[in-house]
């Protein structure tokens, strides 16, 4: 059954990897300032200043920050697939104004015009960390959620990867070109993916949704039960956030969706103040100590920026199989307590050697200090909080709570990349590094605090959870009966509890009782979330001394 299930998976993990491609170009984009910004005088022709230079970085976080904010509707319109392929239309669109200063047009400015293209990366970029984790979310299912919603960093790590290798022997045009090559493999491959089903059943469109559940899971014409089931399920959590929708009032007055924007913002922030941007950006400056560092270990220029870079993408091949083995929680606590030993270990060794030179050991701590913090960093902080926030909304607020997290990731982007330097050079270099540490230690706690054990959940029940509907349970059993939603709500939707009595009281104890009597007759059905099929399919739940009991009033 299990090598079963997983060849059923196939097809799900290809559409997966397709997606994540867009992440890679995302990568792509965020690195071409490392192997271009030294050389851009010669390449456009003219002088770039050095506040040029760093408009030219930190612009592509302006328009991220901008980005999600302008597609907030564009996922509940178009859909999560369109969105990504527009949007990586749209990023083929700025490589191609950005690489244009280099034909050196007269009739037009080429820093203008490189500024424009860099911000129109920025938009795209932001709008991909808003809509990719929604639709990986929304295909996978629950053994699969995590460890695919887990392989952004990955992607974004061999983008970056991609742009190290290939801009140290090519041009700046050359480099725009070559940039424009996992876009187009996205477009190419992704075309052909489903749309997400809950998308789909969201807009009537259910024959395409059972469809694309079919797809996914390499369901046989004979799994109509399976697949309908599925569709069911999907049914039950849109229904149960059904009704008058106000999504901006929705995301700050419902109790489940401030505890969830409580969480992935707080991830987020846990996230940037790793320092993990300055890290990327500056590995160069940072490491550099009056170029003592690299002549002590005997380290050619240019080694250990490709060690951290390297480190980044053959750790996020471990995050996968961590997640499936511990959850998400696990890989989060040890990324921030590692992410803390390094960023502590680097900000010691920058206070002391400005007393002390030291040996050549004492010359590799920074090299090993960051190769540890950035291992550290992309087993759980780098990708699992984009996992987090797919995961968490219902459906009436993904789009908007997914728009505002991503701006906010990306608002302390350009925050932390803009400031760096000033209180590096006011303050000396171990005062931000140390202040990351303190950060990774208070993101440590306000993880193993706040964030919910999602392992095993279905989304509904993830859901229950954040509204305190219900308390996670590792009985199979009860999460079968949780699964279409929770089982109260149902009862009481179909009108079967009577008005008398206190309502609370009845519900705690019907749900306590039934749950001790289904885990001893385990063969007691699922509850539908159709009122009309509940008594005539269902009737061995209200049967039982759970139901009977709770109803004498």
């Amino acid at each position: 059954m299990s090598q079963q299930r997983q060849k059923n998976r196939m097809r799900l993990y290809l559409a997966a990897f397709s997606a994540n491609l867009s992440f890679t170009s995302c990568g792509c984009a965020m690195a071409w300032t490392s192997p271009v910004l030294d050389t851009i005088d010669k390449s456009l022709g003219v002088e770039v200043s050095a506040t040029s230079r760093s408009w030219i970085g930190s612009l592509i976080a302006v328009g991220a920050i901008c980005g999600p904010l302008f597609a907030s509707k564009l996922l509940d319109t178009v859909g999560r697939k369109w969105t990504l392929i527009l949007d990586v239309m749209l990023l083929i669109v700025s490589w191609v104004i950005v690489g244009l200063p280099a034909l050196r047009l007269t009739f037009v400015d080429p820093l203008s015009l490189l500024y424009f293209g860099r911000f129109l990366s920025g938009v795209a970029v932001g709008i991909i960390f808003m809509s990719l984790p929604v639709y990986i979310a929304e295909i996978s299912d629950v053994e699969s959620r995590g460890p695919l919603g887990s392989l952004n960093e990955l992607f974004i790590a061999f983008g970056f990867f991609c742009e190290y290798v290939f801009g140290s022997f090519t041009t700046y045009l050359q480099l725009s070109m070559v940039s424009t090559v996992i876009p187009l493999l996205f477009l190419l491959t992704f075309y052909w993916m489903p749309e997400s089903p809950h998308f789909l059943i969201m807009h009537g469109r259910r024959r395409e949704a059972l469809a694309a559940i079919k797809w996914l899971n390499s369901y046989q014409d004979d799994d109509k039960a399976l697949i309908e089931k599925e569709a069911q399920d999907i049914q039950a959590l849109l229904d149960d956030h059904s009704g008058p929708s106000h999504p901006c009032q929705d995301l700050f007055v419902v109790k489940g969706n401030r505890r969830a924007l409580l969480i992935s913002c707080g991830l987020i922030f846990a996230q940037q103040f790793t320092g993990i941007n300055v890290v990327q950006f500056y590995t160069q400056s940072i490491l550099e100590n009056s170029n003592k560092t690299e002549q002590a270990s005997g380290l050619p220029t240019g080694v250990a920026p490709m060690l951290v870079g390297g480190t980044q993408f053959l750790s996020s091949l471990l995050t996968p199989i961590a997640t499936r083995l511990w959850g998400i929680k696990i890989p989060l606590l040890l990324s921030a307590l590692g992410a803390a030993v390094g960023q502590g270990a680097l900000g010691t060794y920058f206070v002391l050697s400005s007393k002390e030179p030291g040996s050549v050991p004492f010359e590799l701590i920074p090299v090993f200090s960051m190769v540890f913090f950035m291992a550290s960093f992309c087993i759980g902080l780098g990708p699992l909080p984009w996992a987090v926030m797919g995961e968490m909304f219902p459906p009436n607020v993904k789009a908007l709570s997914s728009s505002f997290v991503s701006s906010f990731c990306f608002l302390l982007t350009f925050i932390l990349t803009f400031f760096f330097k000033l209180v590096s050079d006011e303050f000396g270099r171990h005062t931000p590094i140390f202040f990351f540490a303190f950060c990774c230690f208070f993101g440590l706690i306000f993880i193993a605090l706040t964030i919910p054990d999602t392992r095993g959940m279905t989304l509904q029940e993830i859901q229950d959870v954040l509204n305190g509907r219900t308390h996670r349970m590792q009985s199979p059993a009860v999460r079968r009966v949780t699964q279409t939603g929770s089982m109260i709500q149902i009862i009481m939707r179909s009108g079967l509890l009577v008005e008398q009595g206190d309502h609370n009281t009845i519900t705690k104890n019907l749900l306590a009782t039934a749950t001790e009597e289904e885990e001893q007759h385990p063969m007691i059905p699922m509850i539908t979330d159709n009122k009309h099929e509940l008594p005539a399919k269902h009737t061995a739940i209200y049967n039982s001394k759970a139901y009977r009991e709770a109803t004498k009033v």
